[in-house]
C-alpha cells in the first residue's frame, strides 16, 4: 500500500517543480535525518522500509530492511519477523542472509522443556519392572553356590534355564533359585540352606510353627511377598522378623527395611509356598 496518495493534482505551491512523489520524498528526507540521530528507532526504520519499496530504491531498501530485521531480532518480535520472512528469503543481500539464520532460529517452535510429572506406576507395572531384578539376584545366588562347590554345572544350568522362562506379565510369580532346586533335589536345597546359615547371612526358621496369615504378610506389599517369597512372621519390640528365600539380595533387604526395622531369616521354599497358598489361594 502506498504511504502517500500520488494520484490527482499536487498541492505544491504554484510554480514549484511538479513531482509525482514529492510528499513521500519530503517524508523520506525527514526520516533519514531522524535515523542519523536515532539509529534504532523502529518507527523510522519501518517508514523508510515502506517508502524505499514504493520509490523503488532497492539498495537503500536492503540496508534499511537489514537494520530493521536486526532490531526486531534484538527485540525478539517474532510476529513482525514472520511478516518480513518472505522478503528476507528472496533477498540476495549477504547481511540479510546472515540474519535469516537467526530469524529462523528465533521463530522456530521452541521445545517444551517442562519436565513431565512422573506417572505413578500401577501395581502390575511395579511387578513387571521388578522381574529383571529378581531374576538377576536369583541367578547370582545360584552362581555363588556353584562357585562354593555346593551345586554342580548341571544344577546351575537348570536354575538358569528355569529363570529364563520367568514371565514378566505383571502377575505375581514366585522367583526363587531355592524353589527350583527344591523341586529338583530336596537334599541339594537343604545343603544350600545350611550354607546360608553357616556363612551367617540369615539363620533358618521353621515357618510351619508360626500362625501366619494376611495380617502378618500385610507389612510388605503383596507383590513383594508373592514374587520374592518375603514372609513377615512375627514382631519383637518393634522389629519385624522376616523370612526370605534369598537373604543375600541386599537390594531386596533394603526394600523391606524401608518399611521399618527388620531381622532376616531363611525359610524353606515349601514352607513359603504353603503360606502363600493358604493366604492367596494359589502359588504360580
Amino acid at each position: 500500500m502506498a504511504l502517500f496518495n500520488t494520484e490527482g493534482k499536487s498541492s505544491e505551491p504554484s510554480g514549484a517543480p511538479q513531482s509525482e512523489n514529492w510528499r513521500l520524498e519530503e517524508g523520506v528526507a525527514y526520516f533519514e535525518q531522524m535515523l542519523e540521530v536515532m539509529s534504532e528507532d523502529r518507527t523510522t526504520l519501518e517508514f523508510l522500509d515502506a517508502a524505499y519499496q514504493q520509490l523503488g530504491r532497492k539498495e537503500k531498501g536492503k540496508d534499511v530492511l537489514t537494520r530493521l530485521v536486526r532490531l526486531l531480532v534484538k527485540e525478539r518480535d517474532v510476529e513482525a519477523l514472520k511478516a518480513l520472512l518472505p522478503r528476507m528469503e528472496a533477498s540476495d543481500h549477504p547481511p540479510l542472509k546472515a540474519l535469516l539464520l537467526k530469524t529462523n532460529a528465533l521463530i522456530a517452535p521452541q521445545p517444551d522443556l517442562t519436565p513431565e510429572r512422573p506417572r505413578q506406576m500401577s501395581e502390575s507395572e511395579i511387578i513387571a519392572a521388578a522381574v529383571n531384578d529378581a531374576v538377576e539376584a536369583e541367578t547370582a545366588l545360584a552362581e555363588y553356590w556353584h562357585s562354593a562347590g555346593i551345586i554342580d554345572d548341571e544344577a546351575l544350568d537348570r536354575v538358569q534355564e528355569s529363570l529364563s522362562f520367568v514371565p514378566a506379565n505383571g502377575r505375581p510369580f514366585l522367583i526363587s533359585a531355592l524353589q527350583i532346586l527344591e523341586k529338583e533335589n530336596a537334599t541339594l536345597c537343604e545343603q544350600c540352606l545350611e550354607n546360608l546359615a553357616d556363612v551367617g547371612v540369615a539363620p533358618p526358621v521353621p515357618l510351619e510353627e508360626y500362625d501366619i496369615g494376611e495380617r502378618q504378610l500385610s507389612r510388605c506389599p503383596q507383590w513383594l511377598v508373592r514374587q520374592r517369597g518375603v514372609i513377615p512372621f512375627a514382631e519383637i519390640g518393634g522389629t519385624a522378623l522376616v523370612a526370605l528365600l534369598n537373604p543375600m539380595d541386599a537390594k531386596l533387604r533394603g526394600e523391606i527395611e524401608a518399611f521399618g526395622p527388620c531381622k532376616f531369616f531363611t525359610a524353606s521354599p515349601s514352607a513359603v509356598e504353603a503360606i502363600l497358598e493358604k493366604v492367596y489361594g494359589s502359588v504360580e
